[in-house]
């Protein structure tokens, strides 16, 4: 009776290890600790300004139609938009080199052909850029680009049009067809008003190309806007990883730094601009045209720093630098006072370097505004021959924009209607100092 009894304990002594092994493995599977709660960081307020898409910093600075009654152009916020806005249903399909040689005379004669407009940028524009505002239909895309769009209607074929797509830089041609033309809308709101448009001639010169200008004096408005600053503080919070551990500190009466181990803002109070870099994202790689553009929007668009109307106007893949230029109702602005170019460099897989002004175009003053009268641009191309007597100076672009002075006193910027004409790259101003005399004031 002894030993059964001693063998109905150890069954139940092991029934019972068993259950408790039961009992402890579903307890571990099931278990969830009780941990305190994780307060979260505060989020920092990086947004500055505006986001922007790639249809609204790349646009021509100017159209110009080649009619029967001769050629008409604009370069008027409106006009320019309405066109724009005409051509975005557009698909492009059969992109193929026609040239890679193009000569000037040969780009001139594509745009004064009879029934055709031609769109101006004032950069190369990569293809792949290109294909996020007008889709092309072929995936694979030529990576070089074009400054001058001409969109040809004398053969049209159902819904299609024939489209040029030139470089005046790389002398490359390509020619495609443009489907998804709805014919009516574009003879209402493309062709109907060019005929309206301001009466322009071309300039002929030797083995260069034409300036396309208007013919007529122009009338024009002085604006002043108040002047706004966006808090410098604002873009360090935007531009440093952890900005909490950034030290501040002044460098001469008008200079100030913000720094951490890993990077530097250098704020210029009196100019209203500031640098950002990166030196651990340097680089002598040459970067990718349509990445460089993607990339240097994305990080703008990151702070939402687009914080008035800026536009592509430069891409140099060899310094990976991408510029942006203020424009203001359609017309560049330009200043010998302060900054009007946001710059981008890309470096390593991130921003290298970035500097731009922090002031933004608040309001404009009605009380300030008033009428300006400009020369032609007849007028203003003989005028810039004095200029290009000059050996050095040889200007491949003349435009209207704004000139951009500061009234620091009273807290206001002025903009002053001017012609301008592009040498070496560089973009200067028609005044009696760069012809050597005589009058070229605004009435």
């Amino acid at each position: 009776m002894g030993l059964k009894y001693v063998e109905h304990v150890k069954t139940a002594i092991l029934w019972f290890l068993v259950v408790l092994s039961i009992f402890l493995t579903f307890s571990i599977w099931t278990y969830t600790p009780s941990y305190p709660t994780i307060q979260k960081a505060p989020v920092v307020d990086i947004s500055i300004a505006d986001r922007k898409r790639i249809n609204e910093v790349v646009k021509p600075y100017k159209m110009v139609f080649s009619l029967k009654a001769g050629l008409s152009g604009t370069t008027s916020f409106p006009q320019v938009e309405r066109v724009l806005g005409v051509m975005k249903d557009w698909e492009i399909r059969n992109l193929s080199l026609v040239s890679n040689n193009l000569s000037p005379a040969e780009l001139n004669e594509y745009s004064l052909t009879t029934n055709r407009f031609t769109m101006i940028y004032p950069t190369e524009i990569p293809f792949a850029v290109y294909d996020n505002i007008i889709p092309f239909t072929s995936t694979n895309i030529p990576g070089e680009g074009f400054d001058r769009m001409i969109v040809d209607w004398n053969r049209p074929e159902d819904d299609e049009l024939t489209v040029y797509f030139a470089s005046s830089i790389s002398k490359q041609l390509y020619s495609a067809k443009v489907t998804k033309v709805d014919p009516q809308q574009f003879q209402e709101k493309v062709l109907m008003p060019a005929a309206d448009f301001t009466k322009y001639t071309h300039i002929h010169r030797n083995g260069q190309l034409s300036m396309f200008v208007p013919t007529e004096e122009i009338a024009s408005i002085r604006y002043t806007y108040i002047l706004r600053n966006v808090p410098p503080t604002r873009f360090k919070d935007a531009l440093f990883d952890n900005p909490n551990k950034v030290r501040r500190s002044f460098v001469g009466t008008y200079n100030e730094e913000y720094s951490d181990d890993t990077a530097l803002l250098t704020v210029d109070s009196l100019d209203r601009t500031l640098s950002y870099v990166y030196p651990a994202a340097e680089t002598d790689v040459p970067g990718i045209a349509h990445e460089l553009v993607f990339d240097s929007m994305d990080f703008v668009n990151e702070h939402e720093g687009w914080t008035d109307d800026y536009r592509l106007v430069g891409i140099n893949p060899a310094t990976q630098k991408v510029d942006y230029q203020l424009f203001l109702l359609g017309y560049p602005v330009f200043s010998d006072m302060t900054s009007t170019t946001i710059s981008t460099y890309w470096g390593t897989n991130r921003i290298f370097r970035y500097i731009r002004p922090y002031y933004t175009l608040d309001l404009s003053l009605p009380s300030e505004t008033d009428a300006a009268i400009l020369p032609s641009g007849v007028e203003a191309a003989k005028l810039l021959e004095q200029v290009e007597s000059v050996d050095e100076v040889k200007a491949s672009g003349l435009t209207v924009g704004y000139y951009l002075t500061r009234d620091d006193e009273r807290g206001l910027l002025n903009l002053e209607p001017s012609w301008f004409y592009l040498a070496n790259g560089i973009w200067s101003r028609l005044t009696p100092e760069t012809i050597g005399g005589g009058a070229f004031g605004l009435e």
